[in-house]
Formats: C-alpha cells, sequence, structure tokens
C-alpha cells in the first residue's frame, strides 16, 4: 500500500485544490480492481464481498480501527497536545509519607510546571462512501469518497491531513473532487495530461519511467512495467509517452501521429493501442471505450500471446502511415 498516512498536505493535492471549479471538495479517489482481488479480500475491510461474478458494493462504511490511526481516531476520538498555543502552568501532586514511615501519616508534595494544553478531539465517525461501475475482463471501478466537505479557504491543513491519512489508510492512494460532483459522474470523466519522452537508451529509459510512475527496484509492479515497456521499446517507437489523471499514472510509446500505445501502470490489465484522435479518446473511461462504435483503437489484454498481438497492431497501422 506505501505511504500509511500524511504529516502534511501533500504540494500536488495544494495544487489540485486551487485548480479546482468550486471552493468546496471531498477527499477522494478513483481505482481499480479485478474480481479477483475483491475476491481475495483487498476490500474486505469496507464490506465488499464477492461471489462468483457477483460483487457486493456497499453505499458507505466505517473505517476499522485494525486500518490505522486515524481510521482509530475517526471512531474512538483521541487527546491532542496543541503545541501550536502557548505553554499554560500546571500543578500536580504525589502522596508521601512522613519522614518516610507511613504509620506516622502522609503529606503531599505539589509541583508545578509549564505544559503545552491538551485537546479532546472525539470520534467523527466519518464514513467513506462508494459507487462502483463495472468494466470489461472482470473488472470493477469504484470511486471512494470521505464523506466530509472540505472548503479551500475555510478549512484547517489538520482537518485536509486527517481526510487525506483515513482514505489513504484503507485504499492506499488519495486525491480530491468537487464536492458536488456525483460519484458516477467522476468515474466517467478521465483526463489525461500527457508528456513525450525521448526514447535513449533501453535502461536509461526504463529506469527513468519506472521513477516517474513511483515504482522502486523492490516494488513487485516493477517486472511487469519493465516486460511490457521492453515489448513496447523493441518495436521502435519514437518516443515514450508519460500520462497523469489525477494519482493515476499512464505509460505508453508513440509510433506516428495517430498511433500511440499505453496503459495504466496501477491498473493495467491492458493495454490500449489508438488511432485517429488518440488524445480525445484517451480521455474517456474505459466503459466509455468498450462502447465506442468507431473503434479507432485496440484493447490488447495481458493474456498469452499479447506481445504479437500489440506487433500486429502497431505494425499494420505504422505501415499505412
Amino acid at each position: 500500500m506505501g505511504k500509511k498516512s500524511f504529516r502534511r498536505v501533500p504540494e500536488n493535492i495544494r495544487a489540485k485544490i486551487s485548480g479546482l471549479q468550486s471552493d468546496s471538495y471531498q477527499v477522494g479517489v478513483r481505482k481499480s480492481y479485478t474480481l479477483e482481488e475483491i475476491r481475495e479480500g483487498a476490500l474486505e475491510h469496507l464490506g465488499f464481498r464477492a461471489e462468483d461474478d457477483a460483487v457486493e458494493v456497499p453505499g458507505s462504511a466505517l473505517p476499522p480501527i485494525s486500518r490505522g490511526r486515524f481510521s482509530r481516531w475517526n471512531l474512538t476520538g483521541k487527546v491532542v497536545r496543541r503545541v501550536d498555543l502557548p505553554k499554560v502552568p500546571r500543578t500536580w501532586g504525589i502522596e508521601t509519607p512522613n519522614f518516610g514511615d507511613w504509620s506516622k501519616g502522609s503529606h503531599t508534595i505539589l509541583f508545578n510546571r509549564l505544559v503545552y494544553p491538551t485537546e479532546i478531539v472525539y470520534g467523527q465517525q466519518i464514513p467513506i462512501t462508494m459507487v462502483s461501475t463495472r468494466q470489461a475482463d472482470d473488472e470493477i471501478s469504484i470511486a471512494f469518497r470521505v464523506e466530509s466537505v472540505l472548503h479551500r479557504v475555510q478549512t484547517e491543513d489538520r482537518e485536509l491531513v486527517f481526510a487525506l491519512s483515513l482514505l489513504q489508510e484503507n485504499v492506499g492512494a488519495v486525491d480530491v473532487v468537487e464536492s458536488d460532483k456525483t460519484g458516477s459522474d467522476w468515474l466517467a470523466s478521465v483526463t489525461v495530461t500527457w508528456e513525450f519522452l525521448p526514447v535513449g537508451k533501453r535502461d536509461a529509459a526504463l529506469n527513468d519511467m519506472a521513477r516517474r510512475v513511483g515504482i522502486t527496484v523492490g516494488d513487485k509492479r516493477r517486472r511487469a512495467l519493465e516486460e511490457r515497456m521492453s515489448v513496447l521499446l523493441d518495436l521502435s517507437p519514437s518516443e515514450l509517452v508519460y500520462g497523469t489523471s489525477g494519482f493515476q499514472r499512464y505509460v505508453g510509446a508513440k509510433f506516428g501521429p495517430n498511433l500511440v500505445a499505453f496503459e495504466n501502470v496501477e491498473y493495467g490489465n491492458a493495454l490500449y493501442v489508438m488511432y485517429e484522435g488518440w488524445e480525445e479518446l484517451s480521455r474517456r473511461s474505459r466503459l466509455e471505450l468498450i462502447a465506442e462504435p468507431a473503434r479507432d483503437f485496440e484493447r490488447i489484454t495481458h493474456h498469452q500471446g499479447w506481445e504479437r498481438r500489440l506487433r500486429a497492431a502497431v505494425n499494420s497501422r505504422r505501415e499505412g502511415e
């Protein structure tokens, strides 16, 4: 899951908030899961169940204490030491025997000290709400949202850090979204910002791409990334492409003005080879793409023989350009 919680608001979150259409927003994120991942309990703590091809998606759930300290604080509250406030005098005492002999009675010794004040923060019991849409190939996309509305100007950093950490503990990713945008609309909207990179030497290109998407040498996703990018590099692309959509990351290769292949690093179980209008097509959700009548793209799942199908899709189009 990576980072468990946050000490401060990440700068990319601040930038995203400043660019929102509305002053009111919520912490949330869109993620996709395979049915197998749900069957194995990836979201069991939020009440998800999968049996055969059916998935039970709860509308909302209270994160359990076991997920981390912010989930615990959300339910039970905590005592906060306010180091941001001036210290205040505190007096406490201990009972001690007279002359070291309890049979002769006792007396109280008082101590005085300046300490930071404390504040009792009661558990807010904020749920995480969930909306889903079923994708092809046994995949489901889910819009998670912490059900507390924040404000661009009025919200304090500690409130935002709390919401971010609550979602991070339970989903492993964060983003922000306008509070008036429905979960269904959010799932349907995809805006990818693309960056084109020189191919360069193979090892350097693979390391650079892994760095950009945050995959370290020991990450279990590293091998899959290198294998898939190597297949693309074998096809001699003109440029590599790196895209971002919220906190999702896309990687791929460009073979001509109207020929690009890419996939989602986190949840990619398929490559998309896109032709005319690929930048507009890449902004659509997978559900919209599958329903697209023009079929100006080819979806290649990572099943046996996917490398051959990819080569055929790229070479046939490249020869015709």
